[in-house]
């Protein structure tokens, strides 16, 4: 959330940009500068939170850090960037007990400042479990993981994630740890362990209208369509009752032509819609399956 608060875009409403930069002291460029630094979220391993939805859990990990040890940051800045700090993080380095003090407080005025969107997400990850488990019992979790979010693609049997940040050479991704985030709507995070365990957090499903607050719950709480899909993609499915081209559909949903092909593309995969190109125009139209799961839910 905050790394969307500095311009790296993560998918959080204006709203709640708002209130952290409110809730945040004025160290927060300080802090955050160089774990933005370069456009994309980069966090090293020593300043992972792995709390869970119990609030103490999270003050527990804000204590870790306040008093961790500054050799354990500089060993661990070392390791990541191969012995040489980059610019970016040379304050830090160069005092590390300030920043890590200052980590702590800020991670500390966040989390008050966000526990209850946190703990009113917890249905939202209740589900999520369930959606996972079908999906790994019943063969199709390509398709879960090829829709967990826009930032994330999955060719060929392979997961492609943007922001390529400094992974530590020789280790192999032998195991993988899919992680919901009540964060941003476009929120990407990935972690490779020593050991090969990879976690991969993505936007929770539903996570628009939590983030919003209680009006736009409210609107789309009756909407299953949308909890299933996503606002987007329930929108295109409904105007998919008929022909229309994708410069058309793009124009009525208020989105570029590549976000539109996108999300089409990934509706075509899971059976749910056709394209079909006539000329230089493509036209989708919806599938019998997609017809079936629009009345289902309807």
């Amino acid at each position: 959330m905050l790394a969307d608060v500095l311009g790296v875009a993560q998918g959080v409403p204006v709203s709640r940009r708002r209130l952290l930069r409110k809730a945040c002291p004025e160290y927060l460029a300080d802090v955050m500068g160089p774990i933005t630094a370069g456009g994309s979220l980069h966090i090293p391993e020593s300043l992972l939170m792995r709390g869970e939805l119990k609030e103490s859990s999270m003050r527990e990990e804000v204590r870790r850090i306040a008093e961790m040890p500054p050799d354990a940051l500089l060993t661990d800045l070392a390791r990541t960037y191969g012995g040489e700090v980059p610019p970016a993080w040379r304050k830090a380095a160069d005092n590390p007990v300030d920043f890590l003090n200052a980590y702590a407080r800020l991670a500390r005025k966040v989390w008050d400042a966000v526990a209850p969107v946190w703990q009113q997400g917890k249905p939202l990850l209740e589900r999520e479990i369930e959606r996972a488990g079908v999906a790994s019992v019943t063969g199709t979790m390509s398709a879960f993981l090829a829709n967990l979010s826009p930032r994330i693609a999955f060719v060929d049997g392979n997961i492609l994630l943007p922001d390529h940040a400094p992974v530590e050479k020789g280790v192999t991704v032998r195991k993988l740890t899919l992680m919901p985030l009540v964060s941003g709507t476009r929120a990407c995070a990935y972690h490779v362990d020593h050991h090969g365990h990879m976690y991969l957090g993505y936007p929770i499903a539903g996570l628009a209208p939590l983030l919003q607050g209680e009006a736009a719950r409210a609107e789309t709480a009756a909407d299953a369509l949308a909890m299933m899909l996503g606002e987007l993609r329930a929108d295109i499915l409904r105007t998919g009752n008929q022909p229309v081209t994708m410069g058309k559909l793009a124009d009525l949903l208020h989105c570029t032509a590549g976000t539109v092909t996108y999300h089409c593309r990934q509706l075509e995969q899971a059976g749910l819609l056709s394209r079909e190109r006539r000329g230089r125009e493509v036209r989708i139209l919806r599938t019998l399956r997609g017809d079936a799961l629009v009345d289902a839910l309807s």
